[in-house]
């Protein structure tokens, strides 16, 4: 009996002693490390596909055999039945690393913010659950401004429309967009109307266009300015998205100046009289420091008042400039050449034009007069009303 006993003891031991030698000498995978090395695009863009690649390595001095790694899909990320989500290793020595890459898709209704990649590394005998933390961002290029609309160039003291062209380049709808025009204090121009217009939603690849009133102030300064755009909008799942965009103006367009005489401008030849010439802005931009150069020329010249500094002329400016003329004995007309600086765009211009000058010689003076002429004529006038006046005076005594 108690050699049965004792046989009984040794079979129990032998018959559990294989099991028990075989359980220490399995490796757990979590000497495998797996470690995602890139994402493309980076962060993940929601609606979006995204190539994802990662690596499998052995960090133990065993060598595993029959090694599974395999993708779970979790929201918001799933693989296409087309493409590859599980991988075998045959044999995974000590030391060895495996890189695998994997095409993923984003959800379209998906959050931003930090989500995780799932992965299972299986062995023969156990395996083990990988997390792996990533961003998920909304397309920075969901919505653009793909076109703004507006006139090369503005006169201050103009309204002009400006047309922006609204883009969804997505894969995903978008809703309650709110487009906001802000042109600030720094620059002269004022949004007639509200500032902000509003888009109930807008699909994918389509275009919307929203238009505004921009109204130049009229003391604007010639020069480009900066109008910021601002998007706010939400995704299919209610998130909030927004993004900044700026346009510019240019404001000031051509002066066109004008020379001409303030009124008849007629002299007496063989004598020196004022000149006075009349300069006009008909052009929409400003002319800046202007200066006027009266030049020389036949049968006359310039006593004084030559250079005359007007400074700046804003559209439909109107100013004067005097220059004292000789006018040789016996000229009957001048021609006066008129020289004009200016400043446009911060550019230098100047132009010379000749505006025409009578010289009244002796016998026109005495066949039209002039405000220059004999108070010969004047007097006599003034003799015979007095006479008249006494003479009236003394028939009613």
């Amino acid at each position: 009996m108690k050699r049965l006993a004792l046989v009984f003891t040794i079979a129990l031991a032998v018959l559990f002693s294989g099991p028990v030698s075989a359980q220490q000498n399995v490796s757990m995978p979590g000497e495998i490390s797996l470690q995602v090395m890139s994402t493309e695009p980076s962060p993940l863009k929601i609606g979006q596909y995204a190539d994802v690649r990662f690596k499998v390595s052995n960090l133990r001095s065993e060598d595993y055999s029959n090694v599974t790694v395999t993708f779970k899909e979790n929201y918001p990320f799933s693989v296409d039945p087309d493409n590859e989500k599980r991988w075998r290793i045959a044999s995974l020595e000590s030391g060895d690393s495996y890189e695998f890459r994997m095409q993923i898709r984003v959800d379209s209704n998906a959050l931003q913010g930090e989500e995780t990649l799932e992965f299972k590394v299986s062995t023969k005998y156990t395996g083990r659950n990988y997390k792996i933390p990533v961003q998920v961002k909304a397309d920075d290029d969901g919505l653009v401004i793909g076109d703004v609309s507006f006139p090369e160039k503005v006169a201050a003291g103009t309204s002009r429309t400006m047309n922006l062209t609204i883009k969804n380049t997505a894969r995903a709808y978008f809703r309650n967009v709110e487009i906001s025009l802000n042109p600030g204090t720094s620059t002269p121009a004022v949004v007639s109307g509200t500032s902000g217009k509003r888009i109930g939603s807008i699909a994918p690849g389509e275009t919307r266009t929203v238009s505004y009133t921009l109204h130049i102030d009229e003391s604007a300064e010639n020069g480009v300015y900066s109008i910021p755009i601002s998007l706010k909008y939400e995704n299919e799942a209610g998130a909030s998205l927004s993004k900044s965009e700026t346009t510019g103006i240019v404001v000031g367009g051509k002066p066109q100046l004008e020379i001409g005489l303030n009124e008849d401008g007629a002299i007496d030849s063989g004598s020196t009289g004022t000149v006075t010439f009349r300069f006009i802005n008909r052009g929409e931009g400003t002319a800046k420091f202007v200066k006027v150069e009266v030049l020389d020329g036949q049968n006359y010249s310039i006593r004084s008042g030559s250079s005359v500094y007007l400074g700046d002329m804003n559209p439909d400016d109107y100013q004067t400039a005097e220059a004292e003329v000789y006018a040789a004995a016996g000229a009957d007309s001048l021609q006066v050449p008129v020289k004009v600086t200016y400043q446009e765009n911060g550019e230098e211009k100047s132009f010379t034009t000749d505006v025409a000058v009578d010289a009244l010689t002796a016998e026109e003076k005495k066949k039209y007069g002039t405000k220059s002429g004999s108070p010969v004529i004047p007097l006599i006038v003034v003799v015979v009303l007095a006479a008249g006046a006494i003479y009236y005076w003394r028939k009613r005594r």
